[in-house]
């Protein structure tokens, strides 16, 4: 089952190959019969909007976009090259994995600073602009290894050492 996100388009590939096994191209999403069941098991392919583009050689992209947590449930039929249907099952979170792990590391565990430079202000240090990262172990932190995310982050001071602005962009 593939995790999705609330309210962010969602994209299934899929192909289409004849009795030989090659490429059927040029169709359109009026030749397909696209089945989308909600959480609730309610069809929903008549109320959510649903795309289908063709990327090439045979190959078909479908978007849609979810409206509600849970399990999601998309299966897409064409009468001629798979009348059975080809078919995908999603669970729908408000956040995904590897944003919540990169919120985890905002609380500072697995974290890690590199290149600090500093700014004397009124007898003060003053952390001008760094890079850091956080990570998932301990171990990944002690050998710089498997960071989930990379900042890097700048400060402006007052003259007394006072933080007047400080930045943290993901790279």
């Amino acid at each position: 089952m593939e995790q999705i996100k609330l309210n962010t388009i969602t994209y299934q590939e899929f192909v289409v190959l004849d009795e030989d096994n090659n490429p059927v191209t040029g169709l359109i999403k009026n030749d397909f019969t696209i089945k989308l069941y909600n959480p609730d098991g309610d069809e929903v392919s008549g109320s959510v909007t649903i795309s289908v583009n063709e990327i090439g050689s045979g190959l078909y992209k479908i978007s849609f976009t979810p409206d509600k947590l849970g399990k999601w449930i998309l299966i897409v039929y064409h009468s001629e090259y798979f009348p059975y249907g080809k078919g995908n099952d999603f669970y729908c979170v408000y956040v995904t994995v590897n944003e919540l792990n990169r919120i985890l590391g905002l609380f500072q565990e697995n974290y890690r600073i590199f290149n600090p430079q500093y700014v004397v202000k009124d007898g003060q240090y003053c952390l001008t602009s760094a890079t850091w990262k956080i990570y998932f172990t301990p171990s990944d932190c002690d050998n710089d290894v498997n960071a989930i995310a990379t900042y890097n982050m700048v400060a402006t001071y007052d003259n007394n050492g006072k933080m007047l602005t400080y930045k943290s962009i993901k790279q």
